[in-house]
């Protein structure tokens, strides 16, 4: 009995050092001298988050998302809180998509009865019962001023039922469980994405989000993020010392941030949530400004962001040094200036461990490529790079036997001499 447990601690022992060590190793692809954006970033940011909650007390739950390379960051982002008038901004998202698909007529008018009244934030409550309202005057007063009444008309006029279908279908996990108004950051951040890509490609998106940025509640998250546009929905039950924010940030890198507090006073959860909004903001900015990225496959190199014309291929796992950060795509030197590629296809990175840069080398003449040509590391034996496309041509800053040595992304390259159609010099 005593050997058989004797060898069961041992088993038990292997058995967890492997597992350990699974969870330790680097992916085959990654090294140790490398550390991604998003890794610098989710390491400072629970720190500095982490350390001001610990200070400030109460609860608070929160979910970030980067809405060009989708890469989240959350502290107990699904765990479920009193919604208040959060739940307010599924609804109008719900309402203008159906019009978008002409299922609700916006100027449809419906009538404000007794039987709608609750007091709290709105302004219909200071309006004669029996009053109509459009469809869209409602769903503009339910974002600008958080029209309790308004949002109540406009649930009737969907139905519940729907409502919650809804929710559901668009991945809300919190929606209405046993008729409580529940939410988490997670589901808001569902939410408030779903609006950014609405409105992306939808009049009615953006209509939705003009009213967001017009609401007369600017204590929170766009107190914290200064000189950006901010589309925000609250919500709060101050009795219960609730209070909670999700919102879209229209950085040149744009993102999705929602916070839920509890347990702190009506007064000092507004500075917090501001203040927990300025520290992701300070972070996502810094992730922003990495200067490398490495390519996660064969990636496709565009003459510019319309991708109206391709020049050349990026080959997988490539690391190059970024000169313009654009909206949803990086440049990268390439032919005879910029190459863009998009965001989506690469991984960014803080630190680094390539070697082979480019430094300070004029240009002596440009070549012409007879068919797509491969760019290597080395002249002999030398790794693939990248490709350059068909009929491209491409500075390069001197020749080292058959190859032109080129700068693809920072990097040296070289081109053997037999892919070259056409030669000049001192251009």
């Amino acid at each position: 009995m005593g050997k058989a447990l004797k060898a069961g601690h041992f088993l038990k022992g292997i058995f967890i050092a492997f597992i350990l060590f699974s969870v330790i190793m680097p992916s085959k692809h990654a090294s140790a001298a490398e550390l991604t954006a998003h890794q610098d970033f989710s390491n400072k940011l629970s720190v500095e988050l982490t350390n001001y909650i610990k200070k400030s007390g109460g609860t608070v739950t929160l979910q970030y998302q980067d809405l060009v390379t989708g890469e989240v960051f959350q502290m107990k982002g699904k765990t479920s809180g009193r919604a208040a008038s959060t739940i307010k901004l599924p609804l109008a998202l719900y309402i203008m998509e159906q019009a978008s698909q002409g299922k609700i007529n916006l100027n449809q008018k419906l009538k404000y009865k007794s039987y709608h009244y609750y007091g709290g934030s709105g302004v219909i409550q200071k309006q004669k019962v029996g009053t109509y309202y459009t469809i869209r005057d409602l769903v503009k007063k339910a974002m600008i001023y958080s029209d309790n009444i308004a949002f109540i008309m406009l649930k009737e006029r969907v139905g519940q039922g729907n409502f919650i279908k809804y929710m559901k279908s668009v991945g809300g996990q919190y929606a209405y469980p046993n008729g409580r108004n529940l939410t988490s950051a997670n589901d808001l951040t569902i939410y408030a994405k779903r609006l950014y890509q609405f409105s992306e490609k939808s009049p009615l998106g953006k209509e939705l989000v003009g009213y967001l940025k017009q609401t007369v509640y600017n204590t929170t998250i766009p107190r914290g993020i200064k000189g950006v546009a901010v589309a925000h929905k609250v919500g709060m039950i101050p009795n219960e010392r609730i209070y909670n924010d999700a919102a879209i940030v229209y950085d040149k890198t744009p993102f999705v941030l929602a916070i839920m507090t509890k347990g702190i006073s009506y007064e000092k959860s507004q500075m917090v949530i501001a203040d927990l909004a300025a520290i992701v903001n300070k972070n996502h900015k810094a992730k922003a400004s990495a200067k490398y990225f490495k390519s996660k496959a064969d990636v496709t190199i565009y003459q510019s962001m319309s991708k109206t014309a391709t020049i050349g291929t990026l080959t997988k796992y490539q690391i190059l040094y970024i000169i313009s950060n654009q909206g949803t795509w990086y440049g990268i030197k390439f032919g005879k200036g910029t190459g863009y590629i998009e965001k989506k296809s690469v991984i960014v990175l803080i630190k680094q461990a390539q070697s082979g840069w480019v430094t300070n080398q004029p240009k002596t003449g440009m070549i012409k490529m007879r068919e797509k040509a491969p760019i290597v590391d080395k002249s002999t034996a030398g790794k693939v790079i990248g490709y350059i496309n068909k009929y491209q041509e491409y500075y390069f800053f001197k020749k080292e036997k058959d190859y032109y040595v080129v700068d693809i992304g920072g990097r040296v390259g070289y081109v053997a001499s037999k892919y070259i159609t056409a030669l000049s010099v001192g251009k």
